[in-house]
């Protein structure tokens, strides 16, 4: 594992678009979240500022950080491994002596580092903006619902995880990125149309975005207690979204769908001739 850390830390470390892309992702997350505290709506029972609060604030933060896992994060990892094809950089390691194996193994670890890279900065603005918001600060206030910083850090994974298939399938960084975010855009919600409702959100973009869904706005903001708990008017309640899985079940079709995106990489690393 050094062995593949070195090799794929000189390769990454030194490539300027990834460099350019982690740096717009870091300013781009706080400049939105920024943009987001900024707002202060107040109203009888109603407080914008209620979701910077402990615990509302992991919900808000895994959600906001979320839209940067297509634009950013994948488009990292389609670059990096496009590139090795492109450039021949795969080959020639594999000539030297590296395995298909192992040679993905390192794309894993780069995806397993930037997914940490990314749920560290959701993690420490979501402590800094909660402890600036929060009045009443206690340990099980600051913990309730940090379970969204693990869900995060999987759904980046899982994330990252369909690109790199999507790089190994096309090779080419251009087609690769258009394939991609086609897919995400157009090809799959275009199909689940045309299946019925209960198949819809089995898909796997779907099951990778609900991981952190839409928060609950209007029962986060408000001020009252009775808005809070399984009878709250909120956005599913008034058909503003389609109801997603329960979160255990789209974590376990989430893990599945990594598993195959990894394994399709794999079989296909190991039977084409690079």
């Amino acid at each position: 594992m050094k062995k593949l850390l070195q090799i794929e830390s000189i390769k990454t470390l030194n490539n300027p678009s990834f460099r350019t892309i982690l740096v717009l992702h870091l300013l781009l997350f706080l400049l939105v979240v920024y943009v987001f505290t900024r707002i202060d709506i107040t109203a009888p029972g109603f407080s914008t500022k209620n979701m910077f609060m402990f615990p509302n604030v992991w919900e808000i933060y895994a959600w906001i950080a979320s839209w940067f896992n297509l634009l950013f994060l994948g488009l990292i990892i389609i670059i990096l491994t496009g590139n090795e094809f492109s450039y021949k950089t795969g080959r020639m390691q594999i000539i030297n002596g590296l395995s298909r194996n192992e040679f993905l193994g390192g794309k894993l670890l780069i995806i397993f580092f930037i997914a940490i890279w990314a749920t560290l900065i959701v993690f420490l603005t979501g402590i800094i903006t909660g402890l600036i918001f929060t009045k009443d600060i206690s340990l099980q206030l600051v913990l309730d619902k940090s379970y969204m910083i693990l869900i995060y850090f999987f759904q980046a994974f899982a994330y990252m995880s369909f690109a790199l298939m999507v790089a190994v399938i096309f090779k080419s960084n251009a087609l690769s990125i258009v394939m991609y975010l086609l897919y995400f855009v157009m090809i799959e919600p275009l199909t689940r149309l045309f299946f019925p409702k209960v198949i819809r959100p089995y898909f796997p973009v779907k099951v990778m975005s609900d991981l952190t869904p839409v928060p609950e706005f209007l029962s986060i903001t408000s001020n009252s207690t009775e808005a809070v708990g399984s009878n709250a008017f909120n956005l599913d309640s008034i058909g503003l979204f389609q109801k997603a899985l329960p979160l255990h079940l789209s974590l376990i079709m989430g893990v599945f769908y990594t598993i195959l995106f990894i394994a399709i990489s794999y079989w296909i690393i190991k039977k084409r001739d690079f």
